[in-house]
């Protein structure tokens, strides 16, 4: 008879933990009792393993390929997981450093990353410091005791920071891939089969209200930081990690971050601030490459409590603005990727969290 067991999709979760040894695990001791962050997802996707798998068809074996000749080596290998979420202080600022390898801590707490060309790890594998950083983390994901999946060596590829104010109730999200270097599970490493039965932090339900966003300007041709009308922005930071080297177990050495590229897209209405005119001409910006200067501030720019989240952002047009027809009448869609303009930084963003990064 058919096992009538049935697993909600709800029922299926995953949490983040700071390592303290690259790509080690945090509890090997048999059940894992660490305190896992909780995602705040709605679907947790399941970890995907990319090894290498060959199956052949070797002479003498006539016309089909046959069991035996398959080789299959979790050596060498990545595991990659995907993501999407509601951002909140925690895991917009965690998600950050993950990508940008960067954290700047101020107050009691406003974390900053930035991209700037030189602030940003070229690679991490060494001994994590005091303070958390290089960032890596042990990653739980769970649908039910003893089939469990812990990734360690977890960092982000790929980090798209978005908002939309018809969109997610006007609140700020977070999506992109999670990266693995420890492919070949061992009881210290990366596992399968794995009970997680620690005390999992809950969900933060503070979240990024774009409606809240009290400055919104942009550069366009000589005028300084002119306000739009925001109707939606996206930002996403790729560091096109890859890993390098085996141990003796045939897991990374290290990752390797050789660009961090920050491309994106901003929808701003069509008005007397930013039309086809002289002097405010969102084209003639394009024709001419210029560097503008974007800020987005939600809240009052003091970034002093939960919620509060300013962007900084040096952006050059990537092509020919194109026009978005809404009902509420005409908008730009711009564009762009953001580039390092002098010592001031391609992308910068500040968010309050009263955490430490080693709490993470």
């Amino acid at each position: 008879m058919a096992d009538t067991r049935v697993v909600p999709v709800s029922a299926v979760k995953y949490g983040l933990k700071a390592e303290t040894d690259f790509g080690v695990a945090l509890d090997s001791s048999g059940n894992d009792g660490t305190a896992y962050l909780t995602q705040p997802v709605l679907q947790a996707q399941k970890p995907v393993f990319n090894i290498q798998r060959e199956s052949r068809l070797l002479a003498g074996r006539g016309t089909v390929k046959n069991a035996a000749d398959t080789i299959t080596n979790t050596r060498g290998g990545t595991i990659t997981m995907p993501f999407d979420m509601l951002a909140t202080p925690r895991t917009l600022a965690q998600h950050c450093l993950l990508v940008g390898q960067e954290n700047g801590q101020s107050g009691s707490i406003v974390h900053e990353m930035e991209i700037d060309g030189s602030s940003n790890a070229t690679s991490i594998g060494e001994s994590i410091g005091g303070d958390g950083i290089p960032h890596s983390c042990n990653l739980a994901w769970y649908p039910a005791s003893g089939e469990g999946v812990k990734v360690c060596g977890v960092v982000c590829s790929d980090l798209t920071i978005s908002g939309d104010v018809g969109a997610n109730n006007g609140l700020m999200s977070i999506s992109g891939n999670y990266f693995s270097g420890f492919s070949n599970p061992l009881s210290t490493s990366t596992v399968l089969e794995q009970t997680f039965d620690g005390t999992w932090v809950d969900r933060e339900n503070t979240y990024f209200n774009v409606l809240d966003m009290d400055t919104r300007t942009l550069d366009v041709e000589g005028n300084a930081a002119q306000t739009f009308i925001l109707k939606s922005f996206n930002f996403n930071i790729v560091n096109n990690v890859n890993r390098v080297g085996f141990d003796t177990n045939g897991n990374a050495e290290l990752y390797a971050f050789p660009e961090y590229a920050i491309t994106g897209d901003l929808t701003i209405k069509y008005d007397n601030e930013f039309d086809y005119g002289a002097a405010n001409n969102v084209i003639q910006d394009f024709l001419d490459g210029d560097t503008l200067s974007l800020a987005m501030k939600i809240g009052d720019g003091t970034v002093s409590s939960e919620g509060e989240c300013n962007i900084a952002a040096e952006i050059q047009y990537t092509g020919d603005p194109a026009l978005d027809l809404s009902e509420n009448g005409l908008f730009h869609t711009l564009s762009f990727e953001c580039v390092q303009n002098s010592s001031t930084e391609a992308f910068k963003i500040s968010t309050f969290k009263n955490e430490a990064v080693t709490a993470w």
